[in-house]
């Protein structure tokens, strides 16, 4: 009928994933084949193929009705026009009729039939069932608790459990419903699923469904998404997402969760660059009494991160995706696993060392630092990077990078973020009196440990900044005249610029010029070295 040449062009066409037409429908597009000579390849390629098995028919039917893509009724009819067109020497399959009807789509068709080569094999634990490629019989394992698959009843329907294969990935949940939640809308994806919007069907109101799909073959996640909906079960705090329900369900283990009006504190950071103070520290506050009540719990957030929080309409900040959270009851991750977000995380979570509230702190100080001043206060090109500044240098104080920003909130930040965690906040209450005091206009406590100081001219006593008058002596702090200096502890120095950095620092913080690579001091002048140092090096 064709040319060898066009034949192998249309073939092609007609077979690439994209495709769902038959061979003789597309040389009849394409103008190579008239309609006698369609009815005539079609009715070829019939009596060259073994009779259809009516169970094969039977069993594609209860497929489409087992999804809901049509009633009884419908496939009935189609079943029907199907046995009346081969009457006529016309040759139709029932997904074709059925998309000639407008009852199914195309590539819903071509899912169904490409389930034709898969078994379900149940689950003897958790008693749910799976779609299984046939040659993986006997080998498959449930990814909920990796026991072994077992035979079904035979009569059930393809496509109404979980695929275990590495085909094609199913097409979207929207529009199905997950524990009396029917999905409406993607809200976000991430490593650990996507999390959607739906429609609770009984209490008819949205929630958020997170949804992992358990075709991905991966019980690492299905274990973290349970310990997620364990660790927020066991918490009831207004400052943290609550978790409504958690199962498995049309191959997907869902979670259903309150759904909050507003956005994530990433988004609003991105939107106003920095934050007022104010605002800043009504965050920082509702975060750390949801973190308060984690650990209370002995649960550790591990992943505290703007795009964690969500900022509710009223002002309200929420923790978030408890994905990475570990739970000091339930110990089940090997020691030494690196876990959370690069720019957020503690220098003892970069060494794989055990996290523990004061890690949450640290996460909560750098973030607070990214809310006042707009900048993040270790920055790196990459992660390797990010871990040296994390592990090593000392970052800007606030005051260096924004003089109008209290010298109370950047002592307390600089407690947050101290590399020692025994320098950091003992518990969140503490944490929690500070930063009200910064809301009240008050010094908090850091601000006597981590503060700027200033000495005292009559005997010589350190005091805080803010202060007018000497704490020891009463004295006035100025009554000299004379212009005061910033005092430097036992472990600091001051740049020439004026900035005061932590001893042993690589760079001054103010105006990040290299210290000598000697004696970590004065500035660099000469190959690395002070004009100091540099007669002290030996000759060559």
């Amino acid at each position: 009928m064709v040319k060898a040449e066009t034949a192998d062009r249309v073939l092609a066409l007609a077979t690439s994933p994209t495709s769902s037409i038959s061979v003789g429908e597309l040389l009849l597009q394409l103008g190579h084949i008239d309609e006698e000579q369609f009815k005539r390849l079609m009715a070829l390629s019939y009596e060259g193929a073994e009779p259809e098995d009516p169970s094969d028919r039977e069993l594609f039917g209860e497929a489409v009705i087992s999804r809901g893509l049509a009633t009884p009724g419908q496939v009935a009819d189609a079943l029907r026009e199907q046995a009346e067109l081969s009457g006529k020497g016309v040759f139709k399959n029932l997904g074709e009729i059925m998309v000639g009807r407008g009852l199914l789509l195309p590539a819903q068709v071509k899912g169904l039939l490409e389930e034709q080569d898969q078994i379900i094999l149940h689950c003897p634990a958790c008693r749910e069932k799976y779609n299984v490629l046939r040659q993986w019989a006997g080998s498959a394992k449930c990814p909920a608790d990796s026991a072994l698959l077992t035979d079904g009843p035979r009569t059930e329907s393809v496509g109404v459990a979980a695929t275990l294969d590495g085909g094609p990935t199913p097409g979207s949940p929207i529009g199905l419903e997950f524990g009396g939640c029917k999905i409406v809308e993607v809200l976000g994806k991430g490593s650990m699923g996507a999390v959607y919007k739906a429609k609770h069907v009984g209490l008819n109101r949205y929630v958020a469904v997170k949804l992992l799909p358990s075709m991905s073959n991966d019980p690492e996640l299905v274990k973290r998404l349970l310990l997620e909906a364990r660790a927020i079960a066991k918490l009831e705090h207004p400052n943290i997402v609550q978790v409504y329900d958690v199962g498995f369900q049309r191959g997907y283990f869902f979670m259903v969760m309150q759904l909050l009006k507003g956005d994530t504190l990433e988004a609003r950071i991105k939107d106003e660059k920095k934050l007022p103070v104010k605002a800043a520290l009504e965050i920082a506050r509702d975060v750390a009494q949801g973190l308060h009540a984690a650990h209370e719990k002995g649960v550790v957030h591990r992943d505290v991160k703007p795009a964690n929080i969500m900022v509710a309409e009223d002002g309200t900040a929420r923790l978030t995706d408890f994905g990475l959270a570990q739970d000091t009851e339930n110990q089940t991750e090997e020691p030494g696993v690196i876990v959370g977000t690069p720019f957020y995380m503690s220098p003892e979570q970069w060494l794989g060392h055990k996290a523990d509230e004061r890690s949450d702190f640290y996460s909560l100080g750098v973030i607070l630092f990214l809310m006042v001043s707009g900048r993040h206060p270790f920055q790196g090109q990459t992660v390797q990077d990010l871990m040296n500044q994390h592990l090593k240098v000392v970052p800007p104080s606030l005051a260096s990078v924004d003089a109008a920003l209290p010298e109370g909130l950047s002592a307390v930040v600089r407690k947050l973020i101290a590399k020692p965690p025994k320098k950091r906040y003992a518990s969140a209450q503490a944490l929690l009196s500070d930063i009200q005091r910064l809301l009240r206009d008050e010094d908090p406590e850091a601000l006597a440990e981590f503060g700027e100081m200033i000495r005292c001219g009559f005997c010589e006593t350190m005091n805080p900044v803010t202060e007018k008058k000497c704490k020891v002596c009463h004295e006035s702090l100025n009554a000299g005249g004379a212009p005061l200096e910033i005092a430097t502890r036992a472990d600091e120095v001051r740049c020439d610029c004026g900035a005061i950095t932590k001893k042993g620092a690589r760079m001054c913080s103010g105006c990040r010029k290299p210290f000598c690579s000697r004696c970590r001091v004065r500035l660099a002048a000469l190959k690395g070295y002070c004009n100091h140092c540099v007669p002290h090096l030996p000759r060559r």
